[in-house]
This record gives structure tokens, sequence and C-alpha cells, in this order.
């Protein structure tokens, strides 16, 4: 049996239905071997044990009924996250002749809401970079500042992910489903990452890197605010503060989709009461929006993204 935490074997909170076991390992050994990340191997074979073990009948027993009963209660991003899994198992499944029909089929697919996920207050960033703890620090300004996820964070390797050009400091990321690219580093970052020493930035007790329960909780600790909102407040930034440039931001951020970041980029409310003036006027003349040029004097429009707002 395949375990992601070496010490919590014994957990039985982790354990499939018995009867699952094989062709659960199967299943991941499958994905595997097509060229699933480790992460999706783990989230997959997480979100299938604790469905066998709900559901608890055989893989050729469930129903869609099941799947319903199980998918009640979760979150949009919950839902949508188990019926997929559910449902590419199944397609494995039946493709060996382990199931007759897929369950995920009669249930139809969870649309996308609109997100409402908070954004990191620019008080609590400064508080943040205040901190005497100089991991949460860094943390901080890799969130705020670049964007990163907190397991982009953990995966730094000092010795062969920083670059350094005639323009300063670029960073190797290696993002979600093994998806790299490149950041420039803001000099503040810069200069604190040129006073690390070893091979990862954040390593862990034992070898290797940190995992992202370290990073999560040093950025939570320090600004109360969780991990993901400063990588949304880098995205409101970068957004209002470079000519609304989105494809830009979905470069940054290493999305696959400009219709993921959209889902990142807060609401000023400064620009809204600007829009909703702007149709007040009865000449209809248009007027080119103040932030379409970047760098020109008088042009870019100032707004405060401490009203940014997501959903």
């Amino acid at each position: 049996m395949r375990y992601w935490n070496d010490n919590r074997k014994s957990c039985e909170h982790v354990e499939p239905r018995e009867d699952w076991k094989e062709s659960i390992e199967k299943w991941i050994d499958w994905m595997d071997a097509i060229g699933r990340t480790n992460d999706t191997l783990r989230t997959r074979w997480y979100q299938i044990v604790r469905f066998s073990k709900a559901v608890d009948k055989s893989i050729t027993d469930v129903t869609e009924d099941d799947l319903i009963f199980y998918l009640a209660g979760m979150g949009t991003e919950g839902r949508r996250g188990v019926r997929s899994c559910v449902k590419v198992f199944y397609q494995w499944s039946m493709k060996r002749g382990l199931a007759r029909r897929n369950p995920a089929d009669e249930v139809p697919t969870v649309p996308m809401t609109l997100p409402s996920g908070c954004i990191c207050p620019e008080e609590n960033i400064e508080q943040g970079l205040a901190s005497p703890d100089e991991n949460a620090r860094l943390a901080v300004m890799l969130g705020a500042f670049c964007g990163l996820r907190r397991i982009e964070m953990t995966r730094i390797n000092l010795k062969t992910d920083l670059e350094e050009n005639a323009e300063g400091m670029v960073l190797h990321v290696h993002g979600k489903g093994n998806k790299e690219r490149m950041l420039p580093v803001p000099a503040k970052l810069a200069s604190a990452l040129r006073k690390r020493t070893g091979v990862w930035l954040f390593p862990g007790d034992v070898q290797g890197h940190c995992g992202v329960d370290y990073v999560a909780k040093r950025i939570k600790t320090v600004t109360g605010y969780p991990s993901h909102s400063l990588r949304r407040r880098f995205a409101t930034c970068v957004y209002y503060r470079n000519g609304c440039n989105i494809v830009l931001v979905s470069r940054m951020l290493g999305h696959a989709s400009i219709a993921t970041t959209m889902r990142y980029i807060g609401l000023v409310q400064d620009e809204m009461r600007n829009a909703v003036e702007s149709t007040t006027r009865t000449d209809m003349r248009l007027t080119m929006p103040m932030n379409q040029v970047v760098g020109t004097a008088g042009s870019v429009a100032t707004y405060s993204l401490s009203t940014a707002r997501i959903g």
C-alpha cells in the first residue's frame, strides 16, 4: 500500500476499503506512468481512498446516488475535484473490466463559481515584513512580490534556481504540473536571497526541502492571512500598476488559462466608481482609459489597492 507521509503509516483514516486497495494502487501507478505529478497522485489517492471508505461498497456496486450523497455539503472546489477524481478512476476501471458503468457520468459537471478569496491587505504585508522570523519574511516576499504558490516556495534550490544577469536576479520557478517559468526577482527580495546559504531556501528537518505547511503557517502567523491571499495581492497589484495587462499577470502566475487569472484579480472600488461616473456623461465622447499607456507622465490612474475585492 502506498503511503504519502512516512510518519503516518498507521493512520486508519487514510486506508482504503480492503477490496479497493489493489485497484487504487494500479490506478495510481498508471497515472504515474502517464506523467502525472507527485502532488496530483497524492491528491487523487486521498480523494479516492476517502470515497471508498465513505460509500463502503465494492467498486462495481457504487451508483451515481452514492456519489451525489458524498458530494453533498462540500464546497464548490471540493465537489469539482472529487467528481473529476471519481470520473477518471472509473474510466480506468471500466477499460479493465473492474466496473460496468461510471457513476460520475450521471452527476452534472460542477460549474465554476465566482471566487470569494481574500486579498491580504497592505498593512498586513508590512506587518509580515517586519517579523523577526527571517523565514517568514522571505515567504511573505515570495508570495506578495513574486506571486508564488506555497509549494513553489518550498522547491527553491539556492544552487540551481537563482540566476544573475545584467538586470538583476532571476528565479527559476518549479510550478504545478511540472510547468516551469522564469521570474525576475525584485531588488529587496534578491538582497535577502543572496544572504542565504545551503541548498534549499527552506530546508526540511531531516533531508530535502520543507513541506508546504511550514511555509503556510509562517505566513498566517505573521500576516494573519492565508498564503494564497498574498498571491491574489500580487495579481491585483501587477494588473492595475502595469496597464491592466492580464496576459502579463497570467504568465507571471504560471496559469494555463487567462480565465483562471481573472479569478485572482480584485475589483478596485475606485475604478468601479470612475466607471459608473463615466456613464453619466451625455456627450457620447469616448476617451482613452488613463492606464492605457504605462510610463507616460499624467497618463496612469492611481487607485488604492486597499479597496480591492474578489467576487
